[in-house]
């Protein structure tokens, strides 16, 4: 990123952007607020991103948080321009894009309550790579929170040895599409070269499985100039140069350990620094990708959670308990699922926790309502639930969110669930379903809409028709092939399944 604007990669080949939830001010937030910050609200906050690309994951921030302001910094004016042009269709006025080299950021863009970039930090030079760490260091907020994602070792390793492969077969190629199908050839020819039950070559074909019909991404990715990896702790000394300290992972279940067994759980528990203990997990798990979250040296974390920071956190979970009648002052077992996993309590107390978050879903709820509710279903006194008590019904809605099972929020976000009369999707859903990209919700999820009747209902949502102009719209629209999945049970369950996913505002 220290060519001229304009004149980069990103220019030749399209990399379409997307919105990634784990990077949002209010994951951010969260995750501050549960190790003892107090970070600004999201709904009146700064945000900058370096390397924002078309704005796909900035624009969506700006829609759905209009009293806070954005700016997005990207090399290539072919994406600042599309950007642009999509703010404009939205009327966005909260939001500034700049075709800019990160490394000539002005020094009076002022301070930002949340920095991001995503994708950007393996892939520019050295020099570019410390004046992002600079730039977050100098134009964060006091009680600011920076999220970088970065390619890391010693899972890059592996990685390396399909790029190095594609590069020699490429290097003297200039023709982007020349270059990705010379690039999958040596890659052929390398697996076809090598025994199927070789290690090695199962390696590289499933180091290939994420580029599997992504040309670009294959392009900017392991094709790309500049392509470095990272050991965490070398990530933490250079962020620790520039003042800045690790809170945790954007995504807290990858840093998880109870899936280890005892042993080595307990000898990971006894290392005293926490960073060799992530550095430790990176060799565990052979992992090749970062999502760090950091803030500024000087506060000091707090890792144990009380109850009464947990107060501070919304508290949701969508998982179903199995049996829906279930003694729960028993002692028999209740199993809970959501999605493909399954998991259950025999105590009393974790079954009523769950079912309470159950019945309310999607609704979220404060520490204190939940223990209320708690209370009900046990036909107990609240009085009855001790410190200790408290204490480990946090304990269990950490671990549940560390496991991916419990969701926490610190802001409280305002979620139509129904179908009306004339049902409208957002004017951010109906730009996004035409450029093929997954739909960015109310509540910040994201829903990858397949090709058919659902894409085409979403263009249809502008709160102009009514069932059964929908119904004759959906008709005209889709080619007669297809009319039998046109009809109105169908078109219902559609309806319902937007409301569900956040994608209806009227």
């Amino acid at each position: 990123m220290s060519a001229s604007a304009g004149s980069t990669a990103y220019d030749a080949v399209r990399y379409p952007g997307k919105f990634y939830p784990q990077s949002s001010p209010e994951r951010l937030a969260t995750l501050a607020t549960l190790y003892g910050l107090t970070p600004a609200a999201v709904a009146h906050c700064r945000v900058l991103e370096l390397g924002c690309g078309d704005g796909g994951n900035l624009i969506p921030l700006a829609y759905h948080f209009p009293e806070s302001r954005f700016l997005g910094v990207d090399l290539s004016a072919t994406a600042i321009e599309r950007g642009r042009s999509v703010i404009a269709q939205l009327g966005l006025a909260n939001i500034e894009l700049r075709a800019l080299d990160i490394a000539a950021l002005p020094s009076d863009v002022g301070s930002f309550d949340y920095i991001i970039s995503h994708g950007v930090l393996s892939w520019v030079p050295e020099p570019v790579r410390e004046r992002m760490l600079e730039i977050c260091a100098h134009h964060l907020a006091a009680h600011g929170v920076v999220y970088l994602s970065y390619n890391t070792l010693p899972g890059g390793y592996v990685r390396a040895f399909a790029r190095d492969l594609m590069r020699l077969q490429t290097d003297h190629i200039t023709d982007p599409a020349h270059k990705t199908r010379e690039a999958r050839a040596a890659i052929e020819l390398l697996l076809a070269a090598m025994p199927a039950d070789r290690l090695e070559r199962e390696l590289v074909r499933r180091t290939l499985v994420p580029y599997e019909g992504k040309d670009y991404f294959l392009f900017h990715d392991l094709l790309a100039e500049v392509h470095d990896p990272v050991y965490f702790l070398d990530f933490m000394e250079a962020a620790a140069a520039h003042g800045l300290q690790f809170i945790s992972e954007s995504i807290p279940a990858s840093s998880r350990t109870a899936h280890l067994p005892e042993g080595v759980r307990r000898s990971l528990a006894a290392l005293p620094d926490r960073l060799r203990r992530e550095q430790y997990l990176d060799f565990i798990n052979a992992r090749r990708f970062r999502q760090t979250v950091l803030c500024h040296s000087e506060h000091k974390l707090d890792l144990e959670v009380t109850p009464q920071r947990m107060e501070r956190l919304l508290i949701a979970c969508a998982a179903k308990p199995v049996e829906t009648d279930a003694d729960l002052r028993s002692s028999a077992r209740l199993e809970f699922r959501r999605g493909e996993a399954i998991f259950g309590f025999s105590q009393p107390i974790p079954k009523a926790l769950f079912v309470v978050l159950a019945e309310h879903y999607p609704k979220s709820l404060r520490f204190s309502q939940l223990r209320e509710c708690i209370c009900v279903k046990l036909a107990m006194p609240a009085a009855e639930l001790k410190l200790e008590d408290d204490a480990r019904l946090v304990q269990q809605l950490v671990s549940s969110f560390v496991n991916g099972m419990v969701e926490l929020h610190v802001h409280p976000f305002e979620c139509r669930r129904e179908v009306s009369a004339r049902p409208t999707a957002s004017a951010l859903a109906r730009i996004q379903v035409e450029m093929g990209v997954p739909l960015v919700a109310a509540d910040l999820t994201t829903f990858a809409v397949p090709d058919g009747l659902l894409r085409t209902l979403v263009s249809l949502l502008d709160g102009t028709r009514d069932f059964e102009g929908l119904l004759i719209e959906l008709y005209a629209r889709i080619g007669s092939a297809e009319h039998a999945g046109v009809n109105p049970e169908n078109l219902r369950r559609a309806l319902e399944l937007l409301a569900s996913r956040a994608i209806l505002t009227g």
